[in-house]
């Protein structure tokens, strides 16, 4: 994705080796292969590692009151996040280094985590990465859901990247002027505007983001139906509903009137909506094996033969090859499948251009992450063809290439925090400006932007499973915050990438791989300014050291038990051995119900005793003023409510809050 701000525009390579503050172009310390890529006949990374970190990434972009702490450097943020409607819009990921949430790739990385499970949850059960798997979809899938306002009304993004014309290129900058961690985005944010809403209506239609919200929503309900039925059934409805809004009122957010969207085309232009169209409808048909949907799904498929080439958050045509295939079975889809693969196999049809060592160049903007989303798809259609056969190996061995390449076969790995020699210095804000280790707290926003894109030191924090953006074509890189373009890290790379990690294990047999944990990870605990971390029990071997639980069971995942409460006794139970004496605030975070601040809790508070004293004394004082009775039991009466009012206060804080509301406990929170 192009990333950066108007003023940072991307400079040519030529000016780009001639500043003074550019790292040095670097290259991979193995020279080229001479011969063709073999496949390994055994596994040659520890891909269950791979996936545990690579699932630990998304929380690092998690949004909005946190159920519990994974990461000591990322807490509670989003805290003014809420629709005009009331609507909770804190849950789900941001982007970037930035706070945003535009509508299609947000939409696109929920339905490809989703797709992963759908495909291979099997092989992440097995390494006891599924709980996880399915806690991250649903964190997603949750922001959706409450995106939906109602049938006429959706949020189609969330936060506000610029502000002015785009029509002459002049903005000022808001969400892309904010250096510092999400935690304080509201304190610090350039122009004081907190996250604002964007909505999708019948005259203002964004068909691609409504149709891709469809399908996440879809694939989340199969991959959770076995565990929540109920959950399912309200997923699969708003997916319906989401769909017939977009085939209802066509048209693309790129020709919206609204300067929020124009400034999304900017950075994320939608080619066309057809294909979501198609990919909404194919998903609820997978969700429900309805032909009636299979008839529509087919309808918009052979509609969106302008996306039959690639997969990405933009077009989804590559992806209905391989879904409906697995579907249906149907050559159609095989031959339109193979006619996508074929541009990266070596045949006579092939067109994508390689590195000298081997990375399938499709975008020099993530083309590490774009590799990755070609790899899951041919992982997924060789397991549907039960990894037998010619074309079966050809697309496992071009998956293999490019995740060892990724992983550091030539000596660099391309994933934050694995391997021997990874980036330690990704374009990410909050791993470099923690709030728990923010040194220019305070500064003008400027000064802090020098700071993280020139500096040369690396991040506060280790910014696990990160996938950075990519090489060059010559597989060379810069490895600095300013080159941006190598160095930064989104929501989508990440997304298809998983998969493919998870169709490697699956390839391979899950028996050659022993299950990953968080035991001996720098996860930020023992910095000076961390709180207390959560206090996993002796059950949990996910995030611990503990060893002795059964392999393939998703309660020794603690959060897994947290996530499948059958009461609220038992969650709170189990929060407070988690959170001592915290876990009402952890259960609400947890539900989606939300959760008081406590500055604002302990203004209110020490407000409503003040006003509680002061009525004491004047009751004390009316007494001895000699007044009747009844005039003092009303008094009485009165700072007895007073006394009663923090609680009142407390109750109320749990409710939807209006925009007036909240900008009036914002502003309570930032005066104090």
């Amino acid at each position: 994705m192009l990333y950066g701000v108007l003023t940072h525009a991307k400079k040519d390579k030529e000016e780009q080796e001639e500043e003074d503050n550019t790292s040095p172009k670097m290259f991979p310390p193995v020279p080229p292969l001479t011969e063709p890529y073999v496949t390994p006949s055994e596994p040659k990374y520890d891909y269950a590692e791979v996936l545990h970190k690579s699932y630990l990434f998304y929380h690092a972009q998690k949004s909005g009151n946190l159920p519990y702490q994974r990461l000591a450097w990322r807490s509670d943020s989003c805290k003014v996040c809420v629709g005009d409607y009331g609507e909770d819009l804190s849950h789900g990921w941001y982007e970037a280094a930035n706070t945003m949430k535009w509508g299609l790739p947000f939409g696109w990385t929920a339905t490809q985590l989703a797709f992963n499970i759908f495909v291979f949850g099997d092989a992440m059960k097995s390494v006891d990465e599924l709980a996880e798997g399915l806690e991250l979809v649903k964190w997603g899938a949750d922001y959706i859901v409450n995106a939906h306002y109602n049938d006429t009304h959706v949020v189609g993004q969330l936060g506000t990247s610029a502000l002015g014309p785009i029509s002459k290129m002049i903005e000022l900058d808001v969400d892309f002027n904010y250096w510092g961690p999400p935690e304080e985005y509201e304190q610090w944010v350039p122009s004081g505007l907190p996250h604002q809403a964007t909505y999708i209506r019948p005259d203002n239609p964004a068909s691609e983001i409504t149709g891709e919200y469809a399908a996440a929503l879809a694939a989340t309900s199969i991959v959770w139906r076995p565990y929540n039925a109920t959950y399912a059934d309200e997923l699969l409805d708003h997916a319906k509903r989401l769909f017939q809004f977009a085939a209802k009122h066509q048209g693309s957010y790129v020709t919206s009137k609204e300067n929020a969207f124009q400034w999304a085309t900017f950075w994320y232009p939608s080619s066309n909506f057809v294909d979501e169209l198609a990919w909404g409808s194919a998903w609820i048909y997978a969700a429900t094996m309805e032909p009636e949907w299979l008839n529509i799904a087919k309808d918009w498929y052979e509609k969106s033969q302008d996306s039959f080439t690639e997969y990405s958050w933009d077009e989804k045509g590559a992806g209905l090859h391989v879904l409906l295939y697995m579907l249906t079975k149907d050559a159609h889809f095989y031959e339109n499948a193979m006619e996508y693969f074929n541009q990266f196999l070596p045949n006579p049809k092939q067109i994508v251009k390689y590195t000298p060592r081997g990375l399938a160049y499709i975008d020099h903007w993530g083309s590490v992450g774009y590799s990755g989303n070609v790899a899951f798809l041919m992982m997924a259609m060789a397991k549907s063809l039960d990894y037998k056969g010619d074309v079966s190996a050809s697309m496992t061995r071009f998956a293999t290439q490019q995740i060892n390449y990724a992983l550091g076969d030539y000596g660099y790995s391309w994933v934050v925090g694995f391997g021997e020699n990874f980036p330690d210095k990704p374009y990410h804000k909050s791993s470099y400006n923690s709030y728990i280790d923010f040194p220019m707290r305070g500064e003008f926003q400027d000064k802090i932007e020098l700071d993280f894109s020139d500096s040369k030191s690396s991040q506060r924090f280790v910014l696990y499973g990160a996938v950075e953006g990519g090489p060059a074509i010559d597989d060379s890189w810069h490895d600095d915050r300013s080159n941006y373009e190598y160095s930064e890290v989104t929501q989508d790379y990440n997304a298809g990438w998983t998969g493919a990690i998870a169709g490697l294990i699956d390839f391979y047999g899950s028996d050659r791989f022993e299950p990953f944990t968080d035991c001996q990870l720098d996860l930020g605990w023992n910095h000076p300014n961390a709180s207390a971390p959560p206090q996993w029990p002796q059950d949990d071997c996910y995030h611990t050291c503990n060893r002795g639980c059964p392999r393939g069971v998703m309660a020794s995942s603690y959060t897994w038990k947290l996530l499948t409460a059958q009461s609220d006794d038992e969650r709170l139970e189990l929060f407070d051995k988690l959170y001592p004496g915290q876990g009402d605030i952890k259960a609400a975070a947890l539900l989606g119900q939300p959760v008081p601040d406590k500055k604002i809790m302990e203004i209110l508070n020490k407000d409503s005793v003040e006003r509680a004293n002061r009525n004491k004394d004047d009751a004390k004082k009316a007494k001895q003023a000699g007044r009747d009775h009844s005039h003092k039991g009303k008094a009485d009466d009165h700072a007895s409510k007073a006394a009663s009012a923090p609680s009142s206060a407390a109750s109320a804080l749990h409710v939807p809050l209006s925009c007036v509301g909240v900008l009036a406990i914002f502003a309570i929170y930032v005066l104090a």
